[in-house]
């Protein structure tokens, strides 16, 4: 390999990079190189969510800084950015992955799998974190007709909590709009509201998800708004706080 520095070519040999593109979990390269957020260390997927499964105390095995109090999964991130140099610099690595990828699905049955996932977002809560999910498996995505693009549901975004609650008067029989049952939801930053209006349309089972208006502080949100820019812009109580937002019938001015 070879570099430019100062007018002039200088190569490196692979193995003296090895030390930012190996996983001191597995030893192995990095396949989807995930960071904990607290203190910037990464690892394999798998093996991070492995490592924090198989232990109690929510601690980076590299530094041991306390990841999260309950749910060091919330301080993951995906480093897109360190794959695809990984891959460049190892493009055998990536054939190798993908084909045990394909070789993975075609002993499951990916049409449940897809169920799964579907049945994770309707009940508000995160595919990554069951029972089911196989971090040995190391997956990557596929390619052609046997992935579904859609089909990751945004799982690698920033992901965020919401607590939906409701502004309307249950005493009122005729009321089409009620209380969630579950009212806290975890999914991505990148939601918009116009998402979020779908989503309590079928919760509550309306004709039209324009028969509701989501509020954040009393304020009626624009549906194009992301719940990140929500948050940063609407929220006002940011400390550690699970992101609010109202539901009511939608009221008709005159």
């Amino acid at each position: 390999m070879a570099v430019l520095q100062s007018n002039r070519e200088k190569k490196l040999r692979l193995q003296d990079l090895n030390l930012f593109i190996t996983c001191k979990l597995c030893s192995g390269y990095l396949i989807k190189p995930t960071t904990i957020t607290e203190c910037l260390h990464t690892f394999c997927r798998s093996c991070i969510v492995r490592y924090l499964q198989d232990r109690d105390d929510n601690k980076c095995p590299s530094c041991s800084i306390l990841i999260h109090e309950t749910n060091p999964f919330e301080m993951l991130r995906l480093d897109k950015t360190l794959e695809d140099v990984i891959y460049k610099l190892l493009p055998e690595l990536q054939a190798s992955e993908e084909e045990r990828e394909q070789e993975f699905y075609r002993q499951q049955n990916v049409e449940e799998r897809k169920k799964i996932k579907e049945e994770h977002i309707e009940n508000g809560t995160n595919a990554s974190d069951s029972t089911d999910y196989k971090p040995a498996s190391k997956r990557v995505k596929l390619s052609g007709d046997e992935y579904d693009s859609g089909a990751n549901f945004h799982r690698d975004d920033p992901q965020i909590g919401v607590c939906l609650e409701c502004l309307c008067d249950n005493s009122v029989q005729e009321q089409p709009i009620k209380e969630l049952v579950r009212k806290y939801i975890r999914c991505s930053s990148r939601l918009t509201i116009a998402q979020v209006k779908k989503f309590l349309k079928v919760k509550l089972d309306l004709r039209t998800a324009d028969q509701i208006e989501v509020m954040c502080n009393g304020e009626i949100m624009g549906k194009d708004h992301t719940l990140e820019f929500v948050y940063m812009t609407r929220w006002r109580i940011k400390e550690g706080s699970v992101l609010t937002l109202q539901y009511r019938p939608r009221m008709d001015f005159l």
